[in-house]
């Protein structure tokens, strides 16, 4: 399974391709730290899942999972932020997203969940449902 990381904040979408990188059948096929280079980068790779921060330094991971959502419809979108509002989680199940992590205390669960995208080709493993953003 392929994973696209975008992330402003280096240090932290270092911590995510190292985490990445030790789940089994996963590979990290790129990064991006801005709104353009992430749309480019994703339609490029075309990956099976895009890990997204929401406040990124130029523009929103939001808008880049809606415009690359019209061309990758089957893209599974996890989104990652430290601004867990119902606004934020709306807007992100509006984009596509199927995940809404909050940083500051569901980090670690990105690990799980590729693993079990990871299990089944469809990205959803037999017996899991995935977590669908709250309106």
């Amino acid at each position: 399974m392929k994973v696209f990381v975008v992330e402003d904040s280096q240090a932290v979408r270092e911590r995510l391709v190292e985490m990445i990188r030790d789940i089994k059948d996963v590979d990290v096929v790129g990064e991006a730290a801005s709104e353009e280079a992430a749309v480019s980068g994703i339609l490029a790779t075309r990956p099976d899942v895009a890990i997204l921060d929401i406040s990124l330094g130029e523009g929103s991971g939001i808008d880049v999972l809606a415009q690359v959502k019209r061309q990758l419809p089957a893209l599974k979108g996890i989104m990652l932020t430290n601004y867990a509002t119902p606004q934020h989680v709306k807007a992100s199940a509006d984009a596509g997203a199927e995940y809404f992590l909050d940083k500051s205390s569901e980090f670690e669960k990105i690990v799980d969940i590729l693993e079990r995208l990871a299990q089944d080709d469809s990205g959803t493993a037999a017996n899991d449902e995935p977590v669908k953003p709250k309106r």
